[in-house]
Parts: C-alpha cells; structure tokens; sequence
C-alpha cells in the first residue's frame, strides 16, 4: 500500500489516459452496467486543469477519478472512479475517492457534490463521507451533464421516467447542511433581503462626515461594500481562479482593451459582484450558467439586476450556451452597447 501514490494529476500522466479508459470499459462491461463514455481528449484536460486523480505504483496505472462542474460550479462531481484490477481489495478506491472529495471541497467550498452511482462500494464511501440519497430532482439541472447519460446503456429508462430516476442511485453531500449550527429561517430571509437590496454607495467627492469637517468620498468604481468586502473579495478571487469555459472564452476576447475599453473581472459592486464589467461605461456581463433557469434564482437575478439599474449600470446576460455556441453574436452585442453608451456621452477616463 505504502508503495501506491494517489495525487492529484498533471499533464505528466495523460500517457495513461487510454489504459484509464480501457479499464473503465472492461469494469462497465463485467458488471453490465452503464457508463457514462469521456474521450481521451476529456480526461487529458481533466488533468491539465488539476481535476483529476491517479493512483500509481511506480509507473504502473493502479486507479483514477476525475471531477466535474455543473450550474456554474454550484454543483460538483466526483466521477469515473476506476481502480485497475490488479489493485483491487487494497483500499485505493478509498484514498482515491477522498482525495477527489477532499479537491472539490478545497477548490469549490460552497457547491454540492453529488454522486450518480450503481455501486455498493460507491454508495458505502459516500455515505462515509456524508452523501445522502435523494432524488434525481435534487440533482444539478445543467443539461450538459445529463447529456453525458446518453453513451450510457440504461439511458432508455432515464428517458422513460422523465429523468425522475434511472438505475444509478443519486446521493448528494450539501456543505449547508454540515454547518456546526443553523440559521433561522427569518434570519436566513433578513439576508437575503439585504444581499437583493444593499444601500448604494455614494459618487466620487467630498462630503460632511456630521462633525462638520468634509471627507473624501471613494470614486463610483469603488464600489464594494465595506461591511462585507472580505468574504466577496475571498469569493471573486475563487471565481478568477475556477471560471467556466464560458466566462474563458468571453474574457479573452475582453481583456487587455479590445473593445476599446477596460473590462474588469469578477467585479465587486455593493453587495454583489459581477462576472466582468467596464467601470467607465457602468456596464456589466453576466454569463449565466444553467442554474440561473430555477425560479427562485430568476427571482434574485431580477432584484440584482434591478438594484444595479438603479445605481445607474447597464446589464447585458448570456447564458453558457450563447456564449460557447455562438461567441461573435455575443460580441457583437456588447460591442454595440459600449457604441451606444460612448454616444450617451458617458465618461471613458
């Protein structure tokens, strides 16, 4: 055992991509179940972007995982968990699986990790890390990932139930739900209505700070809320870190003033903070992910929305989809808005 490393995959370890594959296929094949089939491409990537876990002795292949994103990270998978036959009944699914867990906890704290599995040795290392069984309902609703059912052999009963259940059990672990203590629901409501309705920040200049002597006033762009900027500062710098391949691919055509104007990032403003804004133009984008559908979520994106309006800022929304599938529309809204707002003679310092 002491000889099996299990670590968090780089691009070093894509020479084992095609043996990973194949043993998921001999294991899917043995238990007649389905599987859920990922190309060599997919996994490679997994790896370069520190989402995967290998387990090796020596340069022998002994075991694997990966981990997946849904509903703009709000959800989390721990998938593919594959231990090559050789090593089997030595406790590396184990060491895999929390390796993996432990990844996903530390790189996207507040999601929910969920599970879809047909197996008892899953089900148990789940329940050992505090998954509990719930409906498909409870499952993320990002349509790419239950596209990913569809290579499976027993996707014909997921269609038939309406995706309400299939032969996969799904097992959920909720961070809110393992918090030391939980908030009341009226108090939980007082946040909310804060965090849809945060007080606007006062514009650039000087005023009476009530002992009758002037101070100075932070400019518009400023604009975080003082009383909770650390966490939303902890919050954006996570975002920077982990964008989805939409908020990627919008970013780099944005940068570095190739529109003409400076866009910023995962901009704190108030109480919120925006996926990428231009501060000159008080202009913003958001890049939806598939949670954003949810009605109570549609119902906060509007108070959002409505708050920032009301600071004057301009809001532009794309889902994922938009933005991967048809990227020179979406750039050419935003450009036509930027035209528009320079001819409104807003100011570009």
């Amino acid at each position: 055992m002491d000889e099996i490393k299990v670590m968090v995959a780089d691009p070093s370890h894509e020479k084992y991509v095609d043996k990973i594959l194949q043993t998921i296929a001999e294991a899917a094949k043995v238990r007649g179940t389905g599987i859920a089939k990922r190309t060599h491409e997919y996994l490679a990537t997994k790896m370069k972007e520190a989402k995967a876990v290998i387990a090796l002795e020596g340069d022998k292949f002994a075991g694997f995982s990966y981990i997946e994103t849904w509903g703009n990270k709000h959800y989390v998978t721990t998938s593919g968990l594959i231990v090559h036959p050789d090593y089997r009944g030595l406790g590396v699914s184990k060491r895999i699986k929390n390796m993996t867990f432990t990844l996903a906890r530390v790189r996207w704290p507040h999601a929910k990790i969920f599970s879809l599995t047909s197996g008892s040795a899953v089900m148990k290392m789940n329940t050992q890390l505090g998954y509990h069984p719930v409906t498909f309902s409870d499952l993320t609703d990002d349509e790419a990932f239950w596209r990913g059912c569809e290579g499976c052999i027993n996707v014909d009963v997921l269609h038939r139930t309406n995706r309400k259940y299939c032969i996969c059990t799904a097992m959920l672990y909720d961070p809110d739900e393992h918090l030391p203590a939980r908030l009341p629901e009226e108090v939980m409501e007082r946040i909310r209505r804060i965090e849809a309705h945060p007080q606007p920040l006062p514009k650039e200049g000087r005023e009476d700070n009530g002992k009758g002597r002037q101070t100075k006033v932070k400019a518009q762009y400023q604009t975080a809320d003082g009383a909770v900027y650390g966490k939303l500062k902890e919050f954006a710098w996570h975002n920077r870190q982990n964008p989805t391949e939409a908020e990627e691919i919008l970013w780099d055509l944005l940068k570095g003033q190739q529109l003409g104007v400076k866009f910023r990032r995962q901009h704190i403003i108030g109480q919120f903070i925006a996926d990428i804004s231009c501060p000159a133009l008080k202009l913003i984008v958001e890049v939806d992910g598939g949670y954003h559908q949810l009605p109570e979520q549609q119902v906060s994106d509007r108070d959002r929305t409505e708050w920032l309006q009301q600071q004057g800022y301009t809001v532009l929304r794309f889902d994922n989809e938009e933005v991967v599938g048809d990227t020179p529309q979406v750039i050419s809204q935003i450009r036509n808005k930027i035209e528009e707002l320079k001819r409104n003679g807003y100011d570009e310092r």
